[in-house]
């Protein structure tokens, strides 16, 4: 019984290190970003990302210039690698990008083909 109970405690403590970790390494990720994709049909080509935390998960919305918003599907951040996707006009448009400092640049996948993302983080 004390060996069950030990072997409990520290299963709980690698998965509360394992929450910390991810959580620090959100921080990164969570607040506006500034986006632009010059290749993207007019109305769509400038905006705001902004993600925040909500249970130790990534959500993300993108806010384009006129206001419209649209929620992020499988938003995660890994290595240095943002990844997600929301749908535009009933069609899934995927995003993958690199944050560096408050950069981020990467390319979103649209059925139009692919198309150079870049954002910079608002202070």
């Amino acid at each position: 019984m004390k060996k069950l109970m030990i072997l409990a405690l520290v299963v709980l403590a690698v998965i509360g290190s394992v929450n910390v970790s991810l959580a620090a390494g959100n921080k990164d990720v969570v607040g506006s970003w500034k986006y632009e994709v010059p290749s993207a049909p007019y109305g769509y080509e400038k905006g705001t990302l902004v993600f925040t935390e909500k249970e130790g998960k990534l959500v993300g919305e993108v806010k384009f210039a006129d206001g419209y918003k649209i929620d992020m599907k499988n938003v995660t951040y890994e290595n240095g690698e943002l990844k997600g996707g929301l749908y535009v006009d009933y069609e899934y448009v995927s995003v993958k990008v690199k944050i560096e400092g408050s950069k981020m640049t990467g390319v979103a996948n649209t059925p139009e083909g692919e198309m150079k993302l870049t954002a910079e983080k608002q202070k």
